[in-house]
């Protein structure tokens, strides 16, 4: 499973999202709100270009997160 992050662009229904999401056969797997972040999951590559209604970015989840 690959994991996503994407930014979420302002004033999105996130019911309508959802549904998209899961006809795709992608798993919204968390929501940060305070960010206007999600994270996805799918078993499947995910194309920035079939988002752009919904997010601003989508990049593959890495572990190099440094502080």
């Amino acid at each position: 499973m690959i994991t996503y992050l994407a930014v979420l662009k302002k004033d999105i229904n996130l019911k309508k999202l959802e549904a998209f999401l899961k006809s795709k056969g992608i798993k919204l797997a968390a929501h940060y709100k305070t960010l206007g972040v999600i994270k996805l999951e799918s078993d499947n590559p995910v194309s920035e270009t079939e988002f752009q209604e919904y997010f601003i970015s989508i990049e593959e989840e890495k572990d190099n997160l440094t502080i």
